[in-house]
């Protein structure tokens, strides 16, 4: 049952402008070929093995077709791992990265078929040492079918055997090795993410969401599976292994790099049990508590420069109670600090500074206190309504995730300005605003606040 990918559910931060171009250029480079009927258009786009490196294939080869259903197959699989991979990246990087695996993946090939010359295939398939003898046989085998008085045109039986040879050399054309190399990098990037896959069951069609990871390691189970049948052979599954080791590579490289931003949900902070945390920022920043993972299913990403981004901390003028609370506050005990607030505003109208009301409030966060959490974003945006961009932010995903609020969560963001802030709660924010949409749009309701 061939298991289609119809959409994902991965966060896009860029329209699939790339993807679609993608989808268009193929299906006219496959009616320039003469919709793979005429086999003198469609020769020039072949990638020939045993000729050597010839960098001129590896392109046009990826962007070639056999058939019809070689097309569509091929065209749902690039939109499925290609909504990821430019949905993270954006078309102008996307665009130079799908053309130079494709031409990595055009010199694997060849570097791995060059010992498949015509000698070799002679030998080894036909049991003729030149292609000469493969011409005698094939008019022998051709004058035992026809009638004695019947002429044999040599000029027709050499360009056949060379047609013969030449597909017992192998070749390939097609988009699926570029496109394993997607898959390969959304396993990388986006492994918990899923796909909305459409199937036929004996005609039925069926629907169903898979992870990335799992649809990927299903794919990539198959193959190596074929590969090993075919005792290596470079056909399909090869040429997808290939593709797959790139994509792969490629997936490891930019993340290790810092050239894509996977917000703590990459393969490899799913397989160490972190991610989609603030692990990397939270005991420099002296936030002690236990951080878990507390928004639901809302990727986030790592602290932000721009939650503690505040002004020097001043404890001058202070009473002895409020630096206590700002000594809490340093220590990252913001659990103490925040009991000790509310009971030091029984008597007084005393505040932490507004480096402090920062660490305050995103520590109580992470530390899952989510009500007094509340109390100090509210604070804080009512004190500094001139630079409260970050806290609007976070509380419009307390809001949204821990308090099932959509229609609040975008309020409180509404006519909001992301100028200067960080791309971590710009792409925060984008997101918050999707998924509380979606949450109207599927008639999910405010609730009432408990208190």
């Amino acid at each position: 049952m061939p298991l289609i990918p119809i959409n994902t559910d991965a966060p896009l931060y860029h329209f699939p402008y790339a993807t679609i171009g993608l989808i268009v250029i193929n299906t006219l480079c496959f009616a320039a070929t003469g919709f793979a009927r005429n086999e003198t258009l469609l020769e020039p786009w072949l990638l020939q093995y045993g000729e050597g490196l010839n960098p001129l294939e590896w392109i046009p080869a990826a962007f070639a077709h056999g058939s019809f259903m070689h097309l569509i197959g091929n065209m749902f699989f690039l939109w499925g791992f290609g909504l990821v991979v430019e949905g993270k990246l954006g078309w102008k990087k996307f665009i130079p990265l799908y053309l130079a695996m494709a031409a990595v993946w055009g010199a694997s090939v060849d570097l791995l078929t060059l010992h498949r010359t015509d000698e070799y295939v002679l030998k080894t398939e036909f049991k003729v040492d030149t292609i000469e003898e493969l011409q005698e046989h094939l008019k022998a085998e051709w004058i035992k079918e026809v009638p004695d008085d019947e002429a044999v045109d040599v000029a027709e039986f050499q360009a056949l055997a060379r047609r013969i040879l030449n597909q017992a050399k192998g070749r390939c054309l097609g988009a699926s090795g570029v496109i394993f190399a997607l898959m390969a990098i959304s396993l990388v990037w986006a492994p918990k993410n899923e796909m909305h896959i459409v199937g036929f069951l004996v005609y039925r069609p069926v629907s169903f969401d898979v992870t990335i990871m799992m649809y990927s390691l299903w794919y990539l189970a198959m193959n190596v599976l074929e590969l090993l049948l075919s005792q290596f052979q470079m056909g399909s599954s090869g040429l997808h292994m290939v593709g797959c080791v790139i994509g792969f590579a490629v997936g490891v490289v930019f993340l290790k790099m810092g050239w894509v931003d996977c917000e703590k949900w990459d393969l490899f902070s799913v397989l160490s049990g972190k991610y989609g945390r603030f692990a990397e920022d939270d005991w420099a920043l002296g936030l002690h508590a236990n951080v878990g993972r507390i928004y639901g299913d809302l990727p986030l990403p790592t602290a932000s420069e721009d939650d503690f981004a505040g002004r020097s901390s001043t404890s001058g003028g202070a009473s002895a109670s409020m630096k206590r609370v700002n000594g809490l506050i340093d220590r990252g005990d913001v659990i103490t600090a925040a009991e000790e607030l509310m009971n030091l505003r029984l008597n007084s109208t005393e505040s932490p500074d507004e480096p402090r009301t920062r660490k305050l409030a995103m520590g109580l966060l992470q530390a899952q206190a989510f009500d007094e959490a509340e109390i100090w974003l509210e604070e804080y945006i009512e004190q500094y309504p001139e630079d409260n961009s970050w806290a609007r932010i976070r509380m419009a995903q307390l809001l949204l995730t821990q308090l099932k609020r959509p229609r609040a969560a975008l309020e409180i963001l509404r006519g909001m300005s992301l100028e200067g802030l960080s791309e971590q709660l710009k792409s925060l924010a984008k997101k918050i605003v999707r998924a509380a949409k979606e949450q109207i749009r599927k008639g999910i309701e405010d609730e009432e606040p408990e208190w």
